[in-house]
């Protein structure tokens, strides 16, 4: 009954901060794509005492350290087409409806510019882990293109010229998350595809769970929040390759 309780929980902090994001875009004009705090299609996110805010066109940074106080320390132009934006450890990469952009926190004030990869135009999520990035880019009436895929790119050992290792072709690919060796990609009504990335060049499917239209995912500890068509649904990831669904919201 307690763990029923958390994740339930989970859920409604979950639907908490999905709307908050919607407030935040609704704000700042930032357009149709993004639909997850923490997931890969957020818009924003917190590293250290600094807030990242990305719109259309570019990259907004405020000092946080008095939350009641944000000021902003820099913006910084990036194109006209940008979508979302994922931190790890001390970079953020930034997905566009043409290109990964990668920027270093060195600075977390003003981020620094290290390099960038362009792909066919379609809608452009990313997440990272270790030294591999893990892009979908996915056809769509905003986005243009015709290529729906998930790609893997190496970016640990030269930042400034990531290397594409491997393009797996998929139906419709949303958002993405990361739960230690294992990828979850949402790729809509083909379900939450799950790949085992222990070796990311060989990056291979292992199985996929259906039964709803997947936008979405955030991997929170042993817990997968997955946002679908009409509501969420929430998985046990005690074992992140075999996801166990424990609850849904609609």
């Amino acid at each position: 009954m307690k763990k029923i309780l958390y994740y339930t929980a989970l859920a409604f902090c979950a639907i908490l901060l999905l709307s908050l994001q919607a407030c935040e875009k609704s704000n700042l004009n930032t357009g149709n794509s993004g639909t997850g705090t923490g997931g890969s299609l957020a818009r924003f996110t917190i590293s250290g005492n600094y807030l990242y805010i990305v719109d259309h066109t570019s990259l907004k940074t405020y000092n946080i350290t008095n939350p009641n106080n944000p000021v902003r320390s820099s913006t910084q132009y990036l194109n006209n087409d940008i979508e979302t934006i994922y931190p790890y450890r001390d970079k953020l990469f930034i997905g566009s409806q043409s290109a990964m952009y990668i920027y270093s926190l060195s600075n977390p004030a003003i981020p620094v510019f290290e390099s960038n990869v362009s792909h066919v135009r379609a809608c452009d999520p990313v997440v990272a882990k270790d030294n591999y990035a893990y892009v979908t880019v996915r056809s769509g009436s905003t986005c243009g293109g015709v290529v729906n895929a998930l790609m893997v790119y190496e970016v640990g050992n030269n930042m400034e010229q990531p290397i594409l290792h491997k393009t797996i072709d998929l139906e419709q690919p949303y958002g993405l998350g990361i739960s230690h060796n294992t990828l979850y990609v949402c790729d809509a009504n083909k379900g939450l595809k799950i790949f085992d990335i222990s070796s990311p060049q060989a990056t291979n499917s292992i199985g996929v769970k259906t039964g709803y239209k997947f936008y979405d995912c955030i991997p929170y500890n042993d817990v997968l929040v997955c946002m679908v068509e009409g509501g969420m649904v929430v998985y046990d990831i005690t074992n992140p390759r075999d996801p166990v669904f424990v609850a849904k919201t609609f």
